[in-house]
């Protein structure tokens, strides 16, 4: 998730990052070509040719261009998963849940008036790695997509089409792609892809109520050619989805709203429902907190504006030793005010929800902010 933020690390940092999305040293052809073989069947069965390397090698799969025998040289991907990987996420997560409950116990301890799980926010995490281990339930997730989008006659964004017999938990065959992922494109490009992208996410979350959880820029491509359909940017790898009840859509359409218009008391009320503050929180202390909080946020330009912004409202001259350190106490204050008698809680399906939109927020565009006027109609659309 922090590969996409080149408003919050140095460019040091997210160049590393940024290989886990698929350019992570590959694992052998061979191994390869075997491990479809023990999913499918003989390769020559399936496929006329297959690429002697792979395309893309990502931290949990790599890809193969590969041309199927079906006497129409149909080009499809092949997404092999990597060799033990499922052995390596476990125990990663599990040192993850050890460190997490630890971390609970000084919560309760230590500010007991907090009520978030953060035990039960880490579960939400690892079903999301398991489920992307399981390309069967990507090649599901991807159809519906799919045929979502279809449905919704939604105009200039595609996800490509799944040969779910050639699906194991192992390997997904999917319709071949042509052209650039984001991170590659002309800078004058990028704003109006992520736009596309962004319109497709408001759908997805506020109508559909199922919404691709991962959109970093490996997973958007500026297509070379547009579809037939006009189509000109395809969207990736379905392996982490995740759904929203209709209750809490509702809820999250009007808190948006409220936030993009600044009407905190309103916003307030959306938080009580979506139990995220309890019903009897102190209005009077939440209100100028929120205020100061989320207004910058709330004007965009990513976490470095942010900062700035924080700065600006808490008088934080720069180069200005008083000025700063009385603003950086004025800051805690308010932190700790919010940790000691805010007594707020995250539903665990947060955080999916704010991975997908960090990620989409931060891709290659560090100006762009996902909650602005653009999402207006998408809000809107969905009351109607």
């Amino acid at each position: 998730m922090m590969s996409v933020r080149p408003d919050v690390l140095p460019q040091s940092t997210l160049d590393e990052l940024t290989k886990l999305q698929d350019a992570v040293v590959p694992f052998d052809t061979e191994i390869a070509v075997k491990l479809i073989e023990e999913e499918l069947g003989p390769l020559g069965h399936f496929f006329t040719s297959i690429s002697e390397e792979p395309v893309a090698a990502a931290s949990l799969a790599q890809v193969y261009l590969a041309t199927l025998n079906d006497g129409k040289d149909t080009r499809v991907a092949i997404k092999v998963q990597r060799p033990q990987v499922l052995s390596t996420v476990s125990k990663d997560l599990y040192v993850l849940r050890r460190a997490a409950e630890v971390f609970q116990g000084l919560v309760e301890r230590f500010a007991p008036q907090q009520k978030t799980n953060y035990v039960a926010l880490l579960n939400e995490w690892a079903i999301g790695f398991y489920t992307e281990l399981d390309f069967q339930n990507e090649g599901r997730n991807q159809e519906r997509l799919r045929t979502s989008l279809i449905e919704a006659g939604v105009k200039g964004i595609v996800v490509p089409k799944v040969y779910q017999d050639m699906c194991t938990r192992r390997i997904l065959v999917s319709e071949w792609m042509d052209g650039v992922k984001l991170s590659e494109c002309e800078s004058d490009e990028i704003a109006d892809i992520t736009n596309i992208a962004q319109e497709a996410f408001l759908l997805q979350l506020f109508d559909f109520g199922f919404f691709h959880a991962d959109p970093h820029p490996g997973n958007i491509m500026k297509l070379h050619e547009p579809t037939p359909e006009g189509h000109t940017v395809a969207l990736l790898d379905c392996g982490l989805m995740a759904s929203i009840d209709s209750a809490d859509q509702d809820q999250m359409i009007s808190a948006v709203v409220h936030l993009a218009n600044k009407d905190y008391s309103s916003l307030v009320d959306d938080f009580i429902n979506l139990k995220i503050l309890p019903s009897d929180c102190d209005r009077m202390t939440i209100i100028p907190l929120m205020d100061k909080a989320l207004s910058p946020y709330v004007a965009g330009g990513g976490a470095k504006k942010y900062e700035e912004e924080l700065k600006r409202l808490y008088g934080m001259e720069e180069g200005d030793v008083s000025s700063t350190v009385g603003g950086f106490q004025s800051m805690t204050q308010d932190a700790l005010t919010v940790l000691n008698d805010v007594p707020f809680s995250i539903p665990p399906y947060f955080a999916i929800l704010g991975r997908a939109i960090v990620t989409l927020e931060g891709s290659e565009c560090p100006h762009y902010a996902c909650l602005s006027c653009s999402c207006s109609p998408s809000c809107a659309d969905s009351h109607n």
